[in-house]
Order: C-alpha cells, then sequence, then structure tokens
C-alpha cells in the first residue's frame, strides 16, 4: 500500500524512484527496472515509457508486454490522436492526464480497434504525462491500470508526477550518449571513406560523412530542415518512402532508387540498422550509403567491340556485364529500357558464337585483361 502523501515513507519512495532512473542509462536492464518500481509504487499493472513521432513511435517500451503487442500497436496506428484516446488526451509537459481525460477524449472520438487492444491488454485505465516536445518528437510516460487495479488514486497520481522531472533528467541523459555514439559510429564510417547519411529515429539526419557531403547537390539530394531531400518528385516519393520502411523495420532488401550525377549514376542503399533495446530517438535507426557514381568504361568498350566485332552500343552492355552489373542495373546505367538490354544479347550471342551470359563474361574479361596489360 502507498503511504499517505508527506510521510517519511512517501518520501522514501520518491527518493528511490529517482535513483533508479538516474542510473537507468548505464545499468543492464535499467529502464525496464526503474520503470517496473515505478509500476510497483503507483499500483500499476505495467509502466510504459513512449517517444511518439510525426508518423509513428519512435520508441514504446512497457513493462512485462510481448513485442508482438508492440508491433501491434504500430499496426493500428496508436500514435495517431484520432485512434488513442491516450494520445488525444495529451497536455502540456508535466500535467496530468487520467481516466476523467481519457473519459472526455472518447466522447469526442472512438476507434473500435484501439478500444479493443486495451481491454485485451487490460489496460484501459491508468495515468500519464508528457515530459518534454522536441521537433518531431514527443517523450510520454505512463501507468497502466486494468481490471484488477480499477482507476488512479490521488495519491497514485501523486507519486507520478513527482517522479517526472527525474525519468526527464534521465531521458536527457541517455541522448547525451546516443549523441556520441553517432558521433563514434560517423567516425568509423569516416575513416573507411565510406559516403553514408545517418538518420534518427524520426527520420532527421544525425550524421554524415564527408564523401556523403562531397556528393550532395542541386542534382542529386538535399538536406533541409535536418530532413533528406531529393528534387525530383518522384524520387523524392520513392526516397521518403524508404526511408519510412526503414524506420519501421519493414523495409525488404536493398534500395532501388538511382540518381543521374553527371555522367554517370548513383545508388543509393537505406538500410535499418539494429536495434538498440534503449534508444530514445537520437541513436542512428536509419543508414543511407551513396555508392560512388557507376560509369561506362569507354576505353574498354571501344576494344571489345573491335576484338568481338560489336557495334559500340553493344560492347558497353558487355563491359558492364563484365563489370559484375545486372542486366537491370546495364539498363539504367545505359538509359534504355530491360528489354532492348535483353534484345542486344541476343545478338550478342549469335556474333561471339555463346550461349549463356557467363560464357560471353568470361570471354569478355579475358579479352579486357589481354589489351590491358
Amino acid at each position: 500500500m502507498i503511504a499517505v502523501v508527506g510521510s517519511t515513507g512517501y518520501e522514501a519512495r520518491i527518493s528511490e524512484l529517482a535513483g533508479l532512473f538516474s542510473r537507468a542509462p548505464f545499468d543492464d536492464d535499467g529502464w525496464d527496472r526503474a520503470l517496473k518500481a515505478l509500476a510497483s509504487h503507483t499500483g500499476s499493472a505495467r509502466a510504459q515509457l513512449l517517444a511518439l513521432a510525426d508518423r509513428h513511435a519512435a520508441f514504446n517500451w512497457i513493462t512485462d508486454s510481448n513485442p508482438d503487442d508492440l508491433a501491434e500497436f504500430s499496426d493500428i496506428g496508436g500514435y495517431r490522436p484520432e485512434v488513442n484516446y491516450r494520445v488525444a488526451a495529451t497536455r502540456a509537459p508535466f500535467e496530468l492526464s487520467w481516466e476523467v481525460h481519457y473519459a472526455a477524449a472518447r466522447a469526442v472520438s472512438t476507434h473500435e480497434a484501439y478500444l479493443d487492444y486495451v481491454r485485451r491488454h487490460d489496460a484501459e485505465f491508468g495515468v500519464q504525462m508528457v515530459l518534454s516536445q522536441r521537433p518531431g518528437v514527443l517523450f510520454g510516460l505512463a501507468a497502466l491500470h486494468g481490471d484488477n487495479e480499477g482507476p488512479t488514486t490521488e495519491v497514485q497520481r501523486e507519486v507520478f508526477r513527482r517522479i517526472g522531472p527525474s525519468v526527464l533528467e534521465a531521458i536527457r541523459l541517455q541522448d547525451t550518449i546516443e549523441h556520441q555514439g553517432a558521433a563514434l559510429l560517423s567516425g568509423s564510417l569516416e575513416s573507411m571513406s565510406t559516403a553514408a547519411i545517418l538518420l534518427d529515429a524520426v527520420g532527421k539526419v544525425c550524421g554524415m560523412t564527408s564523401a556523403a557531403q562531397a556528393l550532395l547537390g542541386p542534382g542529386t539530394l538535399q538536406v533541409r530542415a535536418g530532413v533528406l531531400r531529393a528534387r525530383r518528385p518522384d524520387i523524392e516519393q520513392a526516397l521518403q518512402r524508404r526511408i519510412g520502411d526503414a524506420l519501421a523495420g519493414s523495409a525488404g532488401g536493398p534500395a532501388d532508387i538511382w540518381l543521374r550525377n553527371g555522367d554517370g549514376l548513383l545508388l543509393l542503399d537505406i538500410r535499418t540498422l539494429p536495434r538498440q533495446d534503449w534508444s530514445f530517438g537520437y541513436a542512428p535507426r536509419v543508414i543511407v550509403t551513396l555508392r560512388t557514381p557507376l560509369t561506362i568504361d569507354r576505353h574498354a568498350a571501344a576494344r571489345l567491340a573491335e576484338a568481338m566485332g560489336l557495334t559500340l552500343a553493344e560492347a558497353e552492355v558487355v563491359a558492364l556485364l563484365a563489370q559484375g552489373h545486372s542486366r537491370q542495373v546495364v539498363a539504367r546505367l545505359r538509359g534504355v529500357s530491360v528489354q532492348t538490354v535483353v534484345a542486344q544479347l541476343r545478338t550478342i550471342f549469335q556474333k561471339c558464337g555463346v550461349n549463356r551470359e557467363a560464357e560471353l563474361v568470361a570471354i569478355a574479361r579475358t579479352v579486357i585483361e589481354m589489351v590491358s596489360r
């Protein structure tokens, strides 16, 4: 049972909680331990720490929960106020929202998928507060009550209110640590001369190597208001869709976004970085790698045309295949369709007396190696 507000026991509980949160960024399972203590001291079934971005939940940790439950939360759009009455009931930082505010929000708009979600997980009641709001992300803390716990009491809400500033200080400390981690990762990529851009959990640029910086420009990519952008509308649409998939961890396979850079093409490879158990938004979440411009070796193509009896256009196709590029990449580099490349290959096979692409590539590499000596 929670002691009366103002008693020695009550203050001891607040001090204990504050100590747990201050150590959370440094201890293994420190955040989980602190949140479980908060749940215990507020008579709650579970406690929740949440970072909401504009389009998704950047971070969502609920004690004693199944990861599939959190995935379901994202699937139903639980971060949206029109879906989640808790989000709709949010107030200014450090102002509490509880059952009376939830009821008011539900009277305006309810979403059956979220109501079903909280009832199945026995978390319909509780108390919450916004800890801070920075551009693009909101940090929130909640104590979740189910039917067994019932609505929150005044004493429980006071414990919750008192611990808020300590939780925010711990988040700021965690944020500082993550900034340092981003700097270390950027430094490692820099040492490998990798053209890479790092994005945080809300899709903002949090690191960039000098090699990547050199490739930015009006004709390729720009960073505007901290967001990676492309000038061409079709490329911009594909870029933002791919980044969104990577942030959600649902991007499958390599990216297929190409930008023309001078006389060649630039490939954007957008991938999700391994997720840390505890990351409040700044730790790098996505890496965008800009592969150096790919160009056609005109000298090698001319030699192949002469040696193999091909037109220059056909020799360029063979030269690119010999470099290890797929037919799709060859088509993009030459500005033609894949069907055109396939048709050219039929003619090339006949001229060279081969039946398979592997045979053609073997011959081409031998010719290139001989003429380069």
